[in-house]
C-alpha cells in the first residue's frame, strides 16, 4: 500500500481500518581491527532464559586479524546483564596476563560498554576490575552490533553449555568456528 486515493477508497468501501506497517531499514556497518601493537577482545555473554544458564565467550585478535586465542565459559544460574560483565572481565584478566596492554573491548552490549567506559562496574568484580585497571596502559571501550561480534557470541553459546567454571580454551581457531569477522567488509543490520 502506497497510500494513494484509490486504495483508501477500497479500504473505506469494505470498511477496513488503516494499519501502520513498520519498514525495515538496512544498516550497512563495519567491523574494525586494533591499531598497531595493538589487540581486540571481542567480548559475549549469553543466558538461555533471563536468568537463566549463562556462559560467556571472548576472542582476541591482533592489528591485522589474525586469531589469538578464545574461550567459552559457563556461569550456571545469571542474568545476561552479569554475563556480559563476566566476558569482558574474563577477556581482560586473559591479556593482563599475557602482557598485552593496549586493549580494545568490544561488547555488543551497550549497557556493558557504557558502564565500562564510566566504570561503574557491579560491586562483586570491582576488585578485580582494580586489579586490571592498574596494569592496563591504554583501553578503548567499543559498542558493535551483534552483527559485526558474532564469534565472540559463538563462543559465549557455547559456555551455556558448560557447568559453572568449566572452561573451553583455544589457541588455535577451532574448526567449528567458520569465520571471523573481517575488516572492509560490509555487515548488515536490518531495523
Amino acid at each position: 500500500m502506497w497510500g494513494t486515493n484509490g486504495e483508501k477508497s477500497i479500504l473505506q468501501f469494505f470498511n477496513i481500518q488503516v494499519r501502520k506497517m513498520r519498514r525495515t531499514r538496512i544498516i550497512e556497518i563495519f567491523f574494525y581491527l586494533a591499531n598497531e601493537n595493538g589487540f581486540l577482545l571481542c567480548c559475549d555473554g549469553d543466558a538461555r532464559g533471563n536468568p537463566g544458564n549463562a556462559g560467556y565467550g571472548f576472542v582476541v585478535t591482533d592489528h591485522v586479524g589474525a586469531f589469538i586465542f578464545a574461550e567459552a565459559g559457563g556461569l550456571g544460574i545469571t542474568t545476561n546483564y552479569v554475563a556480559e560483565f563476566i566476558s569482558c572481565i574474563k577477556a581482560l584478566e586473559w591479556a593482563v596476563d599475557r602482557h598485552f596492554f593496549q586493549l580494545i573491548l568490544q561488547t555488543d552490549s551497550s549497557m556493558c560498554a557504557k558502564a565500562l567506559h564510566q566504570q561503574k562496574i557491579p560491586w562483586f568484580l570491582l576488585a578485580r576490575w582494580q586489579r586490571i585497571m592498574a596494569s592496563i596502559h591504554s583501553i578503548t571501550f567499543k559498542h558493535a552490533y551483534r552483527e559485526i561480534n558474532f564469534s565472540a557470541d559463538h563462543f559465549a553459546k557455547k559456555g551455556t553449555h558448560l557447568l559453572k567454571g568449566q572452561t573451553l580454551s583455544f589457541n588455535e581457531r577451532p574448526s567449528n568456528l567458520l569465520r571471523l569477522e573481517s575488516p572492509g567488509q560490509p555487515y548488515y543490520r536490518f531495523v
